[in-house]
């Protein structure tokens, strides 16, 4: 079972490193493309935990598109849609999830877990 707490979909250490000031500091030498990377990443992880804290404190967990299936998330519509990037989430209840999407939620969990590593 998924406890409310402790769920999240940010990798461990994606939000220790924060890029900003690395413009500031290394302004002559710094790889404009390389930055622009770590800025898009670290912009998405901030976005996902600030979607995550607010679900979390109506009850919700954050549910990725690819966990749900199409038809299930067209029944929710987009009162319970939020997309970051380019990716989309749903705000779930935990005991609302059907026995895929939890399968599929725990798959998608380990991947991020193992990629962590």
């Amino acid at each position: 079972m998924i406890n409310l707490e402790d769920f999240t979909l940010i990798p461990a250490g994606s939000l220790e490193k924060d890029p900003r000031p690395l413009a500031y500091l290394y302004t002559e030498s710094i790889n404009i493309v390389s930055y622009a990377k770590q800025m898009q990443e670290y912009s998405y992880y901030s976005m996902l935990k600030l979607a995550e804290d607010l679900s979390k404190q109506q009850g919700y967990i954050l549910l990725p598109w690819n966990c749900i299936h199409w038809q299930r998330a067209k029944q929710f519509g987009s009162d319970r849609k939020i997309k970051i990037g380019r990716k989309s989430f749903f705000r779930m209840k935990v005991n609302e999830l059907t026995k895929g999407e939890m399968r599929k939620l725990v798959h998608h969990l380990d991947e991020l877990r193992q990629h962590a590593i």
